[in-house]
């Protein structure tokens, strides 16, 4: 591993902001670069700086919103832009497109100038009581913008200019939180957040064609809290994080078949986020409740051995550093 890998930690509290972390030969040190209210997703930007998204900038208003800020100076650069409802979680990113999932409002933001809002609930009196947007995804050739909806179990695809294309369904309470496509784009794996379970789909342009599923869980466990899921550059592995048993589960990948290769304490308390990093020799997991980052070696099969930990409060998000075009 090269020495002095740079990434980005979101720190979601009043105070927080994102954070330069560096690791170097497995231990890491912390700066704080950008100082924004209670960040809830980053992604970097093709121009090699990094867009923030807040979850509620403004004064006169409870809607969260997004801006770009440099990594060089510190600055905001623009204004920031209203995602036109609330407790905003998640953004997808293609040039000047942007897009975000507004958790509360159910809604799903463009820069474009649209909002689109869901209807309906679940059958979970809790945490389906109206539709709850977790996240928002680019198919792989960028044509569709996909969106999970936690609160009516459903995984929406919209084209660029958010009208709707399909839809497909996760099993009642299940609540679909994120996805991945596979390498060959031939297949999308879902969370399911209550139900703990990757969902497997055919993709065939557009349409979402329900195949499989594989519990996240150990025998004898039904409900958990599923929270990240990240795929292998290769396609083979596919690495999930589940709050609820507070472990990282890594799955053996061949197209819709899944198997479980190993499931490994996360170190901390619920594992939030999981990155890849270091062209894929490390992964960092971000435990949001106990104010931690755990880093693992991942090893020539794609297992992970625990390193070492290091502090930053709730941990939310986290990006790997991208240089300028």
């Amino acid at each position: 591993m090269e020495k002095k890998i740079t990434f980005y930690v979101a720190s979601c509290v009043p105070d927080g902001g994102v954070y330069l972390c560096e690791l170097d030969d497995g231990n890491v040190e912390t700066k704080k670069v950008i100082s924004v209210p209670s960040p809830m997703w980053i992604e970097p930007a093709e121009d090699g700086n990094l867009w923030v998204l807040m979850r509620s900038p403004f004064e006169d208003n409870p809607n969260s919103g997004v801006a770009k800020y440099s990594l060089t100076d510190k600055r905001q650069l623009g204004e920031i832009l209203s995602t036109e409802g609330e407790v905003a979680c998640h953004l997808a990113v293609c040039g000047s497109d942007l897009y975000g999932a507004n958790y509360i409002s159910g809604s799903i933001w463009s820069s474009r100038g649209k909002v689109v809002t869901h209807s309906g609930k679940g059958i979970n009196p809790v945490r389906q009581k109206s539709p709850h947007v977790h996240s928002v995804f680019f198919s792989p050739e960028k044509k569709y913008v996909l969106s999970c909806d936690l609160g009516i179990d459903k995984i929406f695809v919209y084209n660029r200019d958010l009208n709707l294309v399909s839809e497909a369904s996760t099993p009642a309470g299940s609540g679909a939180r994120h996805l991945v496509f596979s390498k060959d784009s031939r297949y999308v794996y879902v969370i399911s957040e209550m139900g703990a379970s990757i969902h497997v789909y055919e993709w065939i342009d557009g349409i979402l064609s329900h195949l499989t599923h594989v519990s996240v869980l150990p025998e004898g466990m039904t409900e958990g809290k599923g929270s990240a899921i990240r795929l292998s550059s290769d396609g083979k592995r596919l690495y999930v994080t589940e709050r609820a048993t507070r472990t990282i589960a890594v799955f053996e990948v061949s197209g819709e078949k899944l198997k479980l290769m190993q499931r490994i304490d996360c170190r901390g308390d619920e594992p939030r986020d999981l990155l890849l990093i270091a062209n894929e020799e490390c992964a960092v997991c971000a435990n949001q409740f106990s104010d931690s980052c755990s880093v693992y070696k991942v090893e020539k099969e794609g297992s992970l051995t625990y390193i070492s930990s290091f502090g930053i409060s709730t941990p939310i998000s986290i990006v790997e550093q991208k240089t300028s075009q």
